[in-house]
């Protein structure tokens, strides 16, 4: 895998993730935002919040790597992209595809739903995704296999940027397929 074709298709999957959220999450109630399917169970807007959580924290630092590219390139050099076995093993936990469910960590389990300010929560979602945009588009100037970022486990763990990218769009889809599946059973109820 090519690092400008997976930046190419992380836009993609990004265009359409901010897409679901417009149309499927922005039109609901603040009530219907915060229901949920059973009390141990996430509400959307929790989801939501749980993105915002982590992805933050990821966003945060690919954006002082991006901050460190100083003058203005023309031409992004395209690599193949290697992971190595911190990032297969984050891939694997945040696949979508993949039913194992674990725990999140305290620091990015969100507050309860009643909590939570549903216009905020989702405003911060947009511009924490629109930035992720921002940053892609820079970040192919990047080495994306040697340029790496601390994991939420702390510094002395770190994935490699190609991971961490791919890291943030599936952990997205992830709870974004979630949030879809507690909208289907509120509609249902």
């Amino acid at each position: 895998m090519q690092k400008l074709e997976t930046a190419l298709d992380l836009q993609t999957r990004l265009t359409a993730v901010l897409k679901t959220v417009e149309q499927e999450f922005a039109p609901l109630t603040d009530e219907q935002l915060r229901w949920k399917p059973a009390p141990e169970r996430w509400s959307i807007i929790e989801c939501l919040q749980h993105l915002n959580l982590a992805e933050r924290f990821y966003i945060r630092n690919i954006q002082h790597k991006v901050d460190k590219l100083g003058l203005v390139q023309t031409q992004p050099t395209d690599q193949p992209i290697h992971s190595d076995w911190v990032g297969k093993a984050i891939l694997f936990a945040v696949d979508p595809q993949v039913k194992i469910k674990l725990p999140a960590p305290g620091m990015i389990r969100p507050r309860p739903a009643s909590e939570l300010v549903p216009a905020d929560v989702m405003s911060q979602f947009l511009d924490l995704q629109t930035l992720l945009r921002s940053l892609l588009d820079k970040a192919v100037y990047l080495d994306w296999n040697t340029d790496k970022v601390m994991t939420l486990l702390g510094n002395w763990l770190k994935i490699r940027l190609g991971d961490a990218f791919r890291m943030l769009l599936a952990h997205t889809e992830r709870h974004i397929k979630q949030a879809l599946r507690v909208k289907a059973e509120l509609i249902k109820e």
